[in-house]
């Protein structure tokens, strides 16, 4: 699935940006600075809880303990929440008021990930949640709370309805989460991002800045414009001012002793073997080479 991440603002916050570009980072902020004041609210049914499937395993006695406890750890983990990271995402690159509130006012630009390759690398293990949006603010349940107890990672309905429910004032912005258990800086696989779109009104040497910090990436890249009679926005591709110039954020791979080792009958395809090894050390993902060979198999380039 692809997904966008709109950013923009002053010198400084641009600068920032270049650079975790160049380093293949995002940031993830903390859940407790996110601009929703309504974040992680939520109501309790305690007569529910009391009132369960659970009333016929449990003793009467019992019932009261077991809500003050359960609103303990609901409160507590309330708390925990607000330590968490977010990486906010949309699911649309094109909408107008995305590009107005976090793209300085279509002065900034929005990125393009591919979800499941951003996840692939550092952030296998992370939560990702696609918010949903409500008139009331979500009732946590005893099932709720079962399916929390009972998972042994940060999932289940809990988490969805703490990390993953705004208001319908927020529809528009299509949400998709990346949940990290700390902000911070994470890392992420090189190839996971697609494609660079510029806002309306991005000054042409920013535009040209980017593409020279990135070149070498096959990134694609694209100018907003406003469509004619119409109020929408439309994306136009704009050439890469440095197509062809090799990645210029790459230490070479390593290549270990003996590489290649050569069986008998591939001999003469020796300088070939080298050149391709000298190609593939020099890739993004790439980070050592402990064989390289010919094919016994045909195949199908």
């Amino acid at each position: 699935m692809k997904v966008y991440k709109y950013r923009g603002g002053n010198k400084s916050i641009l600068k920032r940006d270049l650079r975790s570009l160049y380093n293949n980072e995002i940031y993830s902020a903390p859940f407790n600075l996110l601009n929703d004041i309504f974040e992680a609210r939520f109501t309790i049914n305690e007569n529910h809880f009391a009132l369960s499937q659970m009333r016929s395993v449990i003793k009467e006695q019992d019932l009261k303990k077991i809500n003050a406890s359960t609103l303990k750890v609901l409160r507590e983990y309330a708390d925990n929440v607000n330590e968490f990271g977010i990486y906010s995402l949309s699911k649309t690159f094109e909408d107008e008021l995305l590009w107005a509130y976090y793209a300085d006012s279509h002065r900034g630009f929005c990125l393009e990930y591919e979800l499941d390759e951003l996840m692939e690398y550092r952030m296998r293990d992370e939560l990702v949640i696609p918010v949903d949006y409500q008139e009331k603010m979500p009732c946590i349940t005893d099932i709720d709370l079962l399916d929390f107890f009972e998972s042994k990672k940060m999932a289940g309905n809990l988490n969805r309805k703490m990390i993953g429910t705004k208001s319908l004032r927020w529809k528009h912005e299509d949400e998709v989460r990346i949940v990290t258990g700390q902000s911070g800086l994470y890392k992420y696989k090189p190839s996971s991002l697609k494609s660079i779109y510029f806002g309306c009104r991005c000054d042409s040497r920013f535009i040209k800045l980017v593409m020279k910090v990135l070149c070498g990436r096959g990134l694609k890249y694209y100018k907003m414009s406003m469509k004619a009679d119409t109020y929408k926005l439309e994306r136009n591709r704009l050439e890469d001012c440095y197509k062809g110039r090799s990645y210029n954020n790459k230490v070479l791979a390593t290549v270990e002793n003996g590489v290649p080792y050569i069986f008998e009958g591939n001999e003469k395809y020796v300088k070939y073997i080298n050149v391709a090894i000298d190609i593939v050390r020099r890739l993004p993902d790439c980070k050592n080479i402990f064989n390289a060979d010919l094919s016994v198999n045909k195949g199908t380039p």
